[in-house]
């Protein structure tokens, strides 16, 4: 077995250790609980959002970017790059991840450090076990429960009101590198919780995949979905499809939501806000409502 499989296999053990060994209520006055580092923008967003400040050593330098949910929250936060050598040189009772800092289990499976990875998926309950995994490692129980709580009240709104009414419209996302989100993607589930029908999923398709050019020409959607388009750091190749004149003339003509980034970065706890966010844009194109009329 390769010391990478060893690392893995161990860092899942000590996740499952501390979600048991931390679920049991901690009492209100304790004030010695673990101090955290995230390694990257959607293990910060679960930080920010679980922790008190002073629990916070260190977030990646993306936790202040326009596509952080918890920017505000960020701000004057220490960052750094994430590397071995600092994380080592902090000392910290956790690591949290997502996808980032790969490379350094093997090393880290031989401190004392506990690493706690995300479980990858989408919809909502892999968020919820996420959210309960790291309020466990935070002795954070009772905040992570009263966020799931609350999301879920709101995700069963949506659901319930992406279920009534006339017949859905059909949306298609779209992303500056010409992909699109297909079924088992957490965009894709938003969109749906916005009320709206996949066209990609009447395209079959699954994933992260590129952009159907010939069956968007032949059968356009009534709302195009957009994110990303705005941020300065993603290079949007010459090949890529949305560079093609007949894409550029489908977000000219038909109505299209940019959605800001910091909504769909992460399958996050703010999903429902970005379903939210979907539905009331919806509801202005549907009203004829301009950007003057914006709250």
């Amino acid at each position: 077995m390769t010391n990478a499989a060893t690392a893995l296999i161990k860092t899942t053990l000590l996740s499952v250790a501390a979600f048991l060994l931390l679920a049991a209520p901690v009492s209100a006055g304790s004030q010695n609980k673990p101090k955290a580092v995230s390694l990257d923008y959607c293990a910060d967003q679960f930080l920010l959002s679980l922790a008190d400040r002073e629990q916070i050593m260190a977030l990646s330098r993306d936790a202040v970017e326009s596509h952080s949910f918890y920017r505000d929250k960020a701000q004057g936060l220490p960052l750094f790059r994430a590397t071995s050598e600092e994380v080592l040189h902090m000392s910290p009772d956790i690591v949290m991840r997502s996808w980032g800092g790969l490379d350094m289990l093997p090393l880290l499976a031989r401190t004392d450090i506990l690493v706690m990875s995300a479980r990858y998926g989408t919809g909502p309950e892999v968020l919820y076990e996420n959210m309960r995994l790291f309020g466990a490692a935070l002795a954070q129980t009772d905040r992570a429960e009263t966020m799931v709580g609350t999301h879920q009240v709101r995700w069963t709104a949506l659901k319930a009101g992406a279920s009534a009414g006339s017949p859905k419209l059909r949306a298609v996302y779209i992303a500056p590198g010409g992909v699109t989100a297909g079924a088992d993607t957490f965009v894709n589930d938003i969109i749906k919780m916005a009320g709206l029908a996949s066209v990609t999923e009447e395209f079959g398709l699954t994933g992260w995949q590129t952009l159907p050019l010939e069956s968007l020409i032949q059968n356009p959607p009534d709302i195009i979905i957009g994110s990303f388009f705005n941020q300065k750091n993603i290079h949007v190749s010459n090949w890529s499809l949305t560079r093609h004149n007949r894409i550029r003339q489908m977000i000219d003509h038909i109505p299209t939501i940019m959605v800001p980034g910091r909504y769909l970065s992460c399958n996050g706890i703010f999903s429902v806000d970005a379903a939210e966010y979907i539905q009331d844009e919806l509801q202005r194109i549907l009203t004829g409502k301009t950007d003057g009329d914006r709250p």
